[in-house]
């Protein structure tokens, strides 16, 4: 039987932005995800793994209205 309804956090205090390290290009893109959703800001070490996977997945959001910005550098 599908699914019907939109996702919503059912806990009290929803997501907070966080500092978060990602190791793979799945786990950059789910912290991705979950920023986005987020209430405040988030800081994602390793986003080379998503700009290697997904080298348009930035602009696009941007596109789409997500404010983000990224550092050159890093370990």
């Amino acid at each position: 039987m599908p699914c019907h309804g939109a996702l919503r956090c059912t806990c009290p205090a929803g997501l907070r932005g966080a500092a978060a390290e990602a190791a793979d290009i799945r786990a950059v893109t789910a912290l991705l995800i979950a920023a986005l959703a987020a209430k405040g800001t988030s800081t994602i070490r390793g986003m080379l793994h998503l700009r290697r996977g997904y080298a348009c997945l930035l602009p696009n959001l941007a596109t789409l209205g997500a404010e983000i910005t990224t550092t050159p550098g890093g370990p």
